[in-house]
């Protein structure tokens, strides 16, 4: 039978996306986790190219986020969560969309410490899936961030989208902004390459834990 239709392709993404979740929860070494997210941004830029599967909303969805760290976690008295202690934490983890609508992405970091990319994972330190294939970056437009300024990522494999997020300056803050239009509905899950969190290979704790460094994106028909 023949499976590289539509629905063959579309198993074939879910199950790359799949396997990259349960191998970063398992703590599998990043490099294992990079190579196959490289198959899944590969299988999933050839579907958000595709025409969306309905006709394009007119809408315009804004989505703002925060990673905090710890110090701005106990100014603003955030009950710690997940067993976690105070790692860093993006807020607004949850977040839906219609399929055809134009998102843009606000993301606005604390966190002055940055977390260089190695091996195969310095492909997250580049804009991927963005209308115009660009970010800003408080608001510069960049197409991606020096490696050794990368603090975190805002990742939806599923989606093809890679934002790269830069280290703060000291004290202060720094605001990336991102358009991109949903096309296809789903339940999507997005996550932190850069290596913050804990374990051995610095992908444990947060960065594998729900509502911290990791959580969802539901496009809705």
């Amino acid at each position: 039978m023949n499976r590289s239709g539509p629905s063959g392709f579309r198993l074939a993404v879910v199950v790359l996306v799949a396997l990259v979740v349960v191998l970063a929860g398992l703590g599998v070494s990043v490099g294992v986790v990079a190579a196959v997210a490289v198959g899944v941004r590969a299988a999933a830029n050839q579907l958000t190219s595709a025409p969306p599967t309905r006709a394009a909303r007119s809408g315009t969805v804004t989505e703002a986020m925060e990673i905090l760290t710890g110090k701005v976690q106990r100014e603003r008295h955030i009950v710690t969560r997940y067993g976690q202690g105070y790692g860093p934490m993006y807020t607004n983890a949850f977040w839906s969309v219609h399929v055809g609508d134009t998102v843009v992405v606000r993301i606005t970091s604390y966190d002055d410490g940055a977390a260089p990319l190695t091996g195969a994972q310095t492909m997250f330190d580049r804009v991927e899936g963005t209308l115009g294939g660009t970010e800003t970056v408080d608001g510069r437009p960049v197409q991606a961030v020096p490696n050794d300024e990368v603090a975190h990522t805002f990742t939806v494999v599923g989606l093809g989208l890679n934002l790269p997020i830069p280290a703060a300056p000291s004290g202060g803050s720094v605001t990336v902004v991102a358009r991109f239009v949903a096309q296809r509905a789903g339940s999507f899950v997005w996550q932190c390459y850069a290596p913050c969190g804990s374990g051995p290979n610095l992908m444990g704790g947060p960065m594998a834990t729900m509502g911290w460094m990791e959580g969802k994106v539901q496009v809705l028909p």
